[in-house]
């Protein structure tokens, strides 16, 4: 039965780091779609105006990037959420007590 534990807990532990690493995937993804997003802004009439660009104004590129973002942040709340459920796994099953 030990065996079988531990193989248990070494496939926790793969599929905790598999998840992480995908965790860090999609945040620099979409990072770079956010610096993507910071290229396309449209050209401010001054600095101390309020007025926000209107949509029509934003390119076709930053509109792209901006869903995409919002697309792999959505996705990344449950990869995380996973990842928090396979690292609570790991502290009731396989934890030991000292």
């Amino acid at each position: 039965m030990s065996i079988f534990r531990e193989l248990l807990r070494d496939l926790l532990h793969f599929l905790l780091f598999v998840d992480w690493a995908c965790a860090v995937i999609i945040w620099v993804v979409a990072v770079r779609f956010s610096f993507v997003m910071a290229g396309e802004w449209p050209d401010s009439r001054g600095f101390l105006t309020l007025r926000r660009p209107l949509a029509s104004e934003f390119s076709d590129r930053y509109s792209a990037a901006s869903r995409q973002r919002n697309w792999l942040m959505l996705a990344f709340l449950p990869v995380v959420a996973i990842a928090a459920f396979l690292d609570w796994l790991d502290i009731l099953f396989f934890r030991t007590a000292n």
